[in-house]
């Protein structure tokens, strides 16, 4: 797929999400909106074909990491501010799901495991993310992994995730 079309993709997929939230309120009052407040160093990973969308746009800067995926550095979004709803990356739109998927196996939709910050992830919250939301993270997905380069980011992002879970067993 051209990056011209994964970055249309990218737009419908973030319209999906445009009303569509975890909960149906300002989760953010729950926790002071934690994961809106970035830094110079901490944000949220780009999908593959995602950083065209962007490079140059205010507010934002896209950092390399050393998180490697097919031999390229996978792209990290930073905020400098609060940002409008319908300008965030797609790590925003289902935070705090994320896929869990490695190849040959079934996509599996999870909380993330980084985000243990956020009330929704805690145990006594297990009921409160809103169905429909899961199911388009759910589709959205489906429809992402039949993209190698998405593919394959995945299973590599699997493979941190696992690991961080292990680490905080401890």
């Amino acid at each position: 797929m051209s990056r011209l079309h994964i970055s249309k993709l990218y737009q419908e997929i973030y319209k999906r999400f445009d009303a569509l939230t975890p909960v149906p309120f300002d989760c953010g009052a729950l926790c002071g909106k934690l994961c809106c407040e970035g830094d110079a160093e901490s944000g949220m990973y780009l999908f593959p074909g995602e950083k065209k969308l962007f490079v140059g746009k205010d507010n934002f800067s896209v950092l390399s990491t050393d998180f490697i995926v097919g031999g390229k550095a996978v792209d990290l979004v930073t905020c400098h501010g609060p940002c409008k709803r319908e300008e965030r990356p797609l790590s925003c739109r289902i935070f705090p799901l994320i896929p869990f998927y490695r190849k040959g196996s079934t996509l599996e939709i999870i909380h993330d495991p980084r985000a243990s910050f956020c009330p929704l992830t805690h145990p006594e919250a297990a009921d409160c993310i809103d169905e429909a939301f899961i199911r388009e993270v759910r589709r959205t997905f489906e429809l992402l992994i039949k993209i190698p380069a998405v593919a394959n980011y995945l299973d590599a992002l699997s493979y941190v995730l696992d690991d961080y879970q292990k680490l905080n067993r401890w």
